[in-house]
């Protein structure tokens, strides 16, 4: 039984999709909040019925207040973990380093 949940970012690409399924996999005790930009794709279709420890949560790091607030209202454990897919792209760094 899940006792905390875990955040995944890009949750339906590569890096958070192999987080999801290796999460899955171990049996690890986290519900999983899957963050994907439109709950309503194929992808996203495809990765909820992976697991019904599988929570969608529409959102991006463009919005990462109102991501976590769907995240926590998605859910009543607590957030124990967060993984992020980060881009590093120049001008990005330069609003970062600001």
């Amino acid at each position: 039984m899940a006792l905390k949940a875990v955040l995944v970012t890009g949750a339906t690409g590569k890096q958070g999709g192999s987080v999801v399924d290796a999460l899955l996999k171990a049996n690890a005790p986290y519900e999983i909040l899957a963050v994907t930009r439109n709950a309503q794709s194929s992808s996203s279709k495809k990765l909820e019925k992976k697991s019904s420890r599988i929570k969608l949560i529409t959102g991006n790091l463009d919005t990462a207040d109102e991501m976590f607030k769907a995240a926590r209202e998605s859910t009543k454990m607590p957030i124990w973990g967060v993984f992020s897919v980060q881009v590093s792209m120049f001008p990005a760094m330069i609003v970062e380093l600001c």
